[in-house]
């Protein structure tokens, strides 16, 4: 796998691999695109490979697990994803506290459909370290993984596989019930259009309707009001939300680093879903603004991809 920034993901949806350094992301991803494990380096920042499964193109991608990338880029990707992987070493007793707080910031970024499956990886080594090797039951407890059967988790697919990323062991099994829940939970969108407008260009840079209804929907006068009243107010050190209630949809307005991003809604869309998508589409277009790769057409697919219907 090359080293690629998120201005190089391929169009197709995204499935993302986190965990804490050393965990074996990569092995994984090495042993299940390839089939064979090559020599392993410690992943710096984010590596992509590109599959295809069932006809359909997916970003698989491996986030290095150092705490500066913890910090910096995994909100960003956990937001945009459509599955998450959660790869955790079985005999890294040290940490697990310390992989237990990250595993649930992760699943609190989740979009509320985003599938979840914890790979305790590492099993090959039971044998060779009784000792330290965590039994299932002993993962089960410390990460608290029965909390997704209360209500506030209950959305999320999830599933615990004890695999082996060297081996192999459940890692073919492991993937196909993944990218199974991935594949068919296209469920229709609540999200009618998207628009971005840029402060430094005091303009819109991109206008995505999802429905008929909304196409040319910033030149209606009481969305474009919404967009003029709020570009003024536009503060690149500030991260903004505002909600505005219409008659036949609901407006979103989010701020965050320059730009603006209106979310038009159906009525009564979740809220904290509209929430995650508006913060996730402006982490995406701020990353893109960085690296220098803000092209529109493909920030125009990223979205659509992502977060359409």
């Amino acid at each position: 796998m090359k080293r690629k920034p998120i201005g190089w993901l391929s169009k197709g949806r995204s499935v993302v691999l986190m965990g804490l350094d050393y965990a074996g992301k990569t092995t994984l991803v090495d042993q299940w695109t390839k089939g064979v494990i090559e020599k392993t380096t410690t992943t710096i920042g984010l590596d992509i490979e590109h599959v295809e499964i069932r006809g359909e193109k997916f970003n698989m991608i491996d986030l290095g697990g150092q705490q500066p990338f913890r910090i910096t880029i995994w909100k960003t990707y956990a937001q945009m994803a459509q599955g998450v992987i959660f790869v955790f070493d079985i005999t890294d007793k040290l940490r697990v506290q310390e992989a237990v707080e990250w595993f649930w910031k992760v699943v609190e970024w989740l979009r509320e459909d985003a599938p979840i499956i914890f790979c305790a990886n590492k099993i090959d080594l039971r044998d060779k370290k009784k000792e330290s090797a965590m039994s299932l039951e002993e993962i089960i407890n410390n990460f608290n993984l029965e909390k997704f059967s209360q209500d506030k988790y209950v959305q999320h697919s999830f599933r615990i596989f004890e695999i082996s990323a060297k081996t192999g062991e459940n890692v073919e099994e492991s993937m196909e019930w993944l990218f199974g829940k991935v594949i068919g939970s296209k469920e229709k969108s609540k999200i009618k259009g998207v628009l971005i407008y840029s402060s430094e260009k005091k303009s819109t840079i991109l206008e995505i309707p999802f429905v008929d209804e909304v196409k040319d929907f910033s030149k209606q006068k009481n969305i474009a009001e919404i967009i003029d009243y709020n570009s003024k107010l536009l503060n690149k050190s500030q991260s903004t939300m505002q909600y505005y209630e219409q008659d036949d949809m609901d407006v979103y307005v989010f701020a965050q680093g320059g730009f603006l991003c209106i979310i038009i809604t159906e009525k009564e869309a979740e809220y904290n879903s509209v929430r995650i998508t508006g913060q996730s589409i402006l982490n995406v277009v701020s990353v893109l603004d960085s690296e220098g790769e803000l092209k529109i057409d493909q920030l125009k697919w990223v979205i659509k991809e992502s977060f359409g219907a």
